[in-house]
């Protein structure tokens, strides 16, 4: 069970016990929101202040520990269970903190639960005021500027489908990607030939007049930077699962989630699609991609192929 599937857990039984609707917050929170992975520790949930004070918060403790959840640490209220912490702290204390108003905050409502979940602007808010806060800045003054940069670099991207008309956008970034990532993978008579801009143009033209594949841009700051293409798999022996065509991205912004931006929205569209598997093939030698896609849960299988006389492997990832 994931985290969020026990904050999940954890928000239907204040749903129905206190007919209350929590908000996630914290690092989990904003994995939510930005379909991202930034390891979150524990689960932060923010309640009406009544319930960790006074009487209530009596009531609250009691109500945990029947289902099995301990209290490891009162001054946090902190609750433990399976493995997996749970600290609640009052919501009201947002306004005071960094100015935003619990009527401000969009609630959602999944597998018939109900929670709250704050903005990308919210939770820039949040982590410029912590990022000043005394204690935060000796111990996690570092954690907290690089979820600045995160959350900023996410409020300046957007993913769109790609349309007719955009060929050329699409041919030149595969073209300025194949020279970056595959200069010393492939011969320099490939090389020429798979990047000749009026060709990769043509056959993306054909792509999109016919619907053969989706695909997807990636605009940064309103700039096209990443191309994404999937359909169902090519080889009939894999007829049962989608395939990653392709993830490409220009070079001057190689590491700064991008790509990982881009292939969790990938994936959400072929597990949307209703596929319960989606497979890639990857250049042996292109240990950076590889890396890549493991962190993202593909995992090696046996199969084999050549393509511009070098070998491809192929990654395969389970979706349900």
């Amino acid at each position: 069970m994931t985290k969020f599937d026990c904050f999940l857990q954890n928000a239907k039984m204040l749903n129905d016990k206190f007919n209350m609707v929590p908000l996630l917050y914290g690092s989990l929170g904003l994995e939510v929101l930005t379909n991202s992975s930034l390891n979150a520790d524990d689960i932060d949930i923010l309640i009406p202040q009544v319930l960790v004070t006074g009487n209530k918060w009596k009531e609250f403790k009691l109500f945990l520990e029947s289902h099995g959840y301990k209290l490891i640490d009162e001054h946090e209220h902190t609750f433990r269970k399976d493995g997996v912490d749970f600290s609640y702290s009052s919501v009201e204390g947002l306004k005071e903190f960094a100015g935003i108003d619990i009527c401000d905050i969009e609630s959602r409502n999944m597998s018939n639960t109900k929670f709250m979940l704050l903005s990308l602007e919210q939770y820039l808010k949040v982590y410029q005021k912590s990022s000043q806060d005394g204690y935060r800045m000796n111990v996690k003054e570092k954690q907290d500027n690089q979820k600045i940069e995160f959350i900023r670099n996410h409020m300046n991207t957007k993913i769109r489908k790609a349309k007719l008309g955009d060929e050329k956008i699409l041919a030149y970034i595969q073209t300025e990607s194949w020279k970056s990532a595959f200069a010393d993978i492939i011969s320099a008579e490939d090389m020429e030939r798979c990047t000749d801009i009026v060709k990769a143009e043509a056959m993306y033209e054909n792509v999109l007049k016919s619907g053969y594949a989706e695909m997807s841009i990636l605009e940064l700051d309103r700039k096209p930077h990443c191309i994404a293409a999937w359909s169902k798999a090519r080889n009939p022996q894999f007829s049962d699962c989608a395939e990653l065509i392709c993830i490409h991205s220009l070079c001057d912004n190689w590491s700064k989630g991008y790509g990982s931006m881009m292939i969790n929205h990938i994936i959400d569209e072929i597990e949307n699609s209703g596929y319960n598997s989606v497979l890639l093939w990857v250049f042996e030698k292109n240990t950076r991609a590889r890396a890549f896609y493991e962190k993202h849960g593909f995992e090696l299988t046996d199969n084999k192929q050549i393509s511009y006389d070098a070998v491809e492997v192929m990654y395969r990832k389970e979706l349900r």
